[in-house]
């Protein structure tokens, strides 16, 4: 007991290590990969179209976006639909990670955190920030606002603007492998707050520039990905992307034995494992959570006709709880 409060974590029983790696443990190490290169493309992204903007006009100092932009956009406007992705995230379920150990080997190689994958990130960044940029720069040269007024730089940089933060949240759904209502409400959340807020500041401008040419930078921006993602998952796909296809036409089960993904998927091991699970517990000054062991489980199991192998400690347990009965 003193070397489990004096460790960081600790586990039952040995069994549990199956889950913990194969199933959470896999699970856990694709959302932090996914999160962290998510932050690096959308955070390059933001940035990139403001460097465009200094060489263009000479490092002359002149700010390109708000401050008001450049606060919120990493606490609003792009910060929930991150986080649900870092919680739900789930390329194959819990029974087929079980199922297929060897995708526990992509973690291994560093199959979703190399620097190739960060290059093929940042690259989507420059091509997606000069399309915001130059598609928006050059679209406004000739634009009026309601007045008759050319259109400023407050006026390009809030489009720009639009342009990245709706691009990057729909981004996000494409990466994912399971996309929840939580997914929608999160993306659909942080694009209305982010228009909200330009309607408020710059209304006549904003609903100038929307009918018309709103949908072009983020099809333009978003069609390499689309081409990318579809080039690699046809001819290099990853091993659980293989998985994906064996498994695509099986029914999501909504029972509560699906969703503990508990019942004809389990192996005879494991329903033992599970039954032995349920049977009731004693607590016994012998045991501690550390070298708790289930020997006693087999009196129970016998009663309940769940096959438990007996050994020689179990029935000197047995006995005791017999003599502790006889006294009271």
């Amino acid at each position: 007991m003193q070397a489990v409060m004096a460790s960081d974590f600790a586990i039952a029983q040995f069994r549990f290590l199956t889950d913990l790696l194969l199933v959470h443990g896999r699970w856990s190490y694709i959302r932090l990969c996914k999160v962290i290169t998510y932050f690096f493309y959308k955070n390059l992204t933001f940035t990139l179209t403001q460097f465009w903007f200094t060489f263009q006009t000479g490092f002359s100092g002149q700010r390109f976006y708000d401050d008001w932009f450049q606060s919120l956009y990493n606490v609003i406007f792009t910060a929930l639909p991150v986080i649900i992705v870092g919680l739900f995230d789930k390329d194959v379920s819990a029974s087929l990670s079980k199922k297929y150990p060897e995708l526990y080997r992509e973690g291994i190689r560093n199959v979703f955190f190399k620097w190739r994958v960060v290059a093929v990130w940042a690259f989507f960044s420059v091509y997606q920030s000069l399309i915001f940029y130059y598609f928006v720069t050059t679209s406004s040269d000739s634009g009026q606002n309601s007045s008759g007024k050319m259109f400023g730089i407050w006026d390009v940089s809030t489009m720009a603007f639009t342009c990245v933060v709706v691009t990057v949240n729909l981004r996000l759904l494409m990466m994912c492998n399971s996309i929840t209502r939580w997914h929608y409400i999160s993306v659909g959340g942080s694009i209305s707050a982010e228009k909200s807020v330009l309607c408020h500041i710059c209304l006549d401008e904003y609903l100038l520039f929307l009918p018309d040419t709103s949908a072009s930078p983020h099809f333009c921006a978003l069609f390499g990905d689309f081409v990318y993602q579809g080039i690699q998952r046809w001819f290099f796909p990853f091993d659980y992307q293989i998985i994906q296809e064996m498994h695509r036409h099986e029914p999501e089960g909504r029972s509560r034995d699906d969703l503990l993904e508990i019942g004809n998927q389990l192996t005879p091991d494991e329903a033992r494992s599970y039954a032995v699970a349920q049977l009731p517990r004693e607590v016994s000054k012998h045991t501690g959570f550390a070298f708790d062991s289930p020997g006693y489980e087999s009196f129970f199991a016998s009663q309940l006709g769940v096959h438990a192998p007996q050994k020689a400690w179990d029935v000197a347990r047995r006995a005791s709880m017999k003599r502790t009965v006889k006294k009271k």
